[in-house]
């Protein structure tokens, strides 16, 4: 009986240990996928401020874009101003007579 007890207590023994063993693996295991998700969460904050950097870009391109003057607005300010240049010196001309 002294032996089946003794028997008994060793494979206990045994399984506590195994348990403990699985235990600290799966605890440095948590301590490493921690490590993992703090690290992951650091990169997401900061591609969405990267995010968010490019959007402002690109909003402030679409305004950029749309106070660009095309071609035919330059030319009609520039026929405007023309014509207001020779009218100011038609004046000039005869503020002099």
């Amino acid at each position: 009986m002294a032996g089946t007890l003794q028997q008994r207590i060793d494979k206990i023994e045994a399984k506590g240990a195994l348990l403990a063993e699985r235990f600290a693996l799966l605890r440095e295991a948590k301590r490493q996928a921690d490590g993992q998700i703090a690290e992951m969460k650091t990169t997401i904050s900061m591609l969405h401020r990267n995010i968010d950097d490019l959007n402002r870009q690109i909003e402030y391109l679409k305004v950029a874009s749309v106070l660009t003057p095309n071609h035919h607005d330059v030319e009609e300010t520039r026929a405007i101003l023309s014509e207001l240049v020779r009218e100011i010196d038609k004046c000039i001309n005869q503020l002099s007579i």
